[in-house]
């Protein structure tokens, strides 16, 4: 495996993945097998169908198998469905089908400026790029090629494959080699795990296919769960060039209306960095994590940068509706031969319900996120720079200039309220409100360097509304959205800051 994954790790990636690609379709059938982060009105029916008790399944990690989902809406009796909850339905049906559909795609984005921070559903980062992707699915084997071009990459990057993958179905399990958006957790607007802020990184992974439940012993108690891992190559545009990044998530619901979930993440291997069996065995159990609590000699004795999180979901039925409580922790891990998972967590919060705008469904959420913590001295003197940082990982938990956990990068609070609706007549909109203190501490490891914040190199409060409008017409689909936004500084003055796109789609 660790051969493999060296190799993974100097790979032609692109290369290899469009050959891959190509050689699938000769024999092309059906589409994609998972729902992917770009759609945020359609997980907010999926999650609205679990939180009515109808789906069983959990939901909270993408990319998310159809195959997790569809035994549950083949059960549904429509005849026995509310308004709301028919109309879910066939919404989340329709999406099915056209899953099952060999599809062609030709995407056209213009706008005025890069997207500063890409939540669920915001299904693009660089302004100004034209894409064309093609997505079938056989028995036993699925592909994506999605290649793109950009006039105005933030990273440098023109032409990307972001979203391309191969797979393969064996037994109830998926091998995937490719680039993937992954959101890990239960949060509309950020997540402090994994995110779709950054772009994906080429990864090998491993998935459960179906979320199957096991029955607990001497009961007739039956537990859905599913499990993902994959092993990331984090690229040469870094301090420690071909560093790996592995991610490990189990989720399960031991009650209809909760879903619990476990991850893993783990920074390691890298030029000059140790990438052995032992090494990964430490990884694996949280060890002599030097940024922790103890002090190491010798670096190789610290296996990596790792972090370690829980998070739940609980939907309480209330006056005919659903409240959605959700949360999570997340923080680094280790310490030294023993396991400690608790060393400087971090926290976010939220609630959602569904309420009715006239006839109109509309999920309602209010969010809140922590990344404001110390290390070392660092109380002391009120600089932070921890969170997502690392000692020997200078560049942390970040790809190609954006954090791959939170939107806002470490030091910061964010307060998100939103409103997301899927309409009767294929259109949905949404709107959010963001407060967000950014580096509260003012203070930028490397300043004018990538490696530091990807947000903001000094301390800024932003309020910044945001909102989007699709329709889709026949085989075209429309978007348009934008974002007006003012931030306050400590040492210089205020500004104002106007965002606008359009986005056309044409399914051939």
């Amino acid at each position: 495996m660790f051969i493999c994954t060296k190799l993974f790790a100097r790979i032609r990636f692109r290369q290899i993945l469009a050959i891959a690609c190509l050689a699938c379709f000769v024999n092309a059938a059906h589409a994609e097998p998972w729902l992917d982060t770009s759609n945020v009105s359609l997980r907010t029916e999926v999650q609205f169908l679990a939180d009515r008790g109808l789906i069983m399944a959990p939901v909270n990690t993408y990319p998310l198998m159809w195959a997790a989902i569809a035994p549950d809406l083949q059960k549904i009796d429509p005849d026995t469905l509310d308004a709301i909850e028919l109309n879910a339905y066939v919404d989340v049906m329709n999406q099915l089908a056209i899953a099952k559909g060999n599809q062609l795609r030709v995407r056209l984005n213009v706008s005025n400026e890069n997207n500063r921070f890409a939540s669920f559903g915001d299904d693009y980062r660089d302004k100004n790029f034209a894409l064309v992707s093609v997505a079938a699915q056989g028995y036993r084997w699925a592909f994506k090629l999605a290649p793109s071009f950009t006039l105005d990459p933030n990273d440098g990057d023109e032409f990307r494959l972001d979203e391309s993958y191969v797979a393969g179905f064996l037994g109830n399990w998926v091998f995937a080699l490719g680039l993937q958006d992954r959101w890990w957790a239960p949060g509309w607007d950020t997540n402090l795990s994994l995110t779709s802020n950054a772009r994906p990184m080429p990864a090998v992974s491993i998935t459960r296919k179906s979320s199957e439940p096991f029955r607990l012993f001497f009961t007739d108690y039956m537990i859905p769960w599913n499990v993902t891992t994959f092993m990331a190559d984090m690229g040469d545009d870094r301090t420690i060039e071909n560093a790996l990044l592995w991610g490990f998530r189990f989720d399960f619901m031991p009650y209809k209306h909760l879903e619990l979930g476990v991850t893993r993440l783990a920074q390691w291997a890298g030029d000059g960095r140790p990438d052995g069996l032992s090494t990964f065995w430490d990884v694996l159990l949280g060890r002599e994590n030097c940024g922790a609590d103890i002090e190491c000699t010798d670096t190789n004795d610290d296996p990596g940068n790792q972090q370690f999180g829980v998070d739940a979901r609980l939907s309480v039925p209330m006056f005919g509706s659903v409240l959605g409580l959700y949360g999570q922790f997340f923080a680094e891990d280790g310490s030294d031969s023993s396991i400690k998972f608790w060393s400087k967590k971090r926290n976010m919060f939220g609630i959602d319900t569904t309420v009715m705008l006239g006839r109109l469904p509309v999920l309602t959420f209010l969010e809140y996120t922590d990344t404001f913590e110390f290390c070392g001295n660092g109380r002391e003197t009120g600089i932070g720079n921890c969170y997502y940082e690392h000692y020997i990982y200078n560049t942390g938990l970040r790809y190609k200039g954006r954090n791959i956990g939170n939107l806002y990068d470490n030091d910061a609070t964010s307060v998100v309220f939103g409103m997301i609706s899927q309409w009767y007549n294929n259109a949905n909109w949404q709107w959010r409100l963001r407060y967000v203190q950014l580096n509260q501490d003012n203070s930028d490891r490397y300043p004018g360097e990538p490696n530091g914040n990807t947000v903001t190199e000094i301390a800024e409060d932003l309020l910044m509304l945001s909102g989007r409008y699709e329709r889709i017409f026949g085989r075209w689909k429309w978007a348009v959205g934008g974002s007006v936004s003012t931030s306050e500084f400590i040492d210089k003055d205020s500004e104002n800051d106007y965002v606008g796109f359009i986005d056309m789609e044409y399914q051939l």
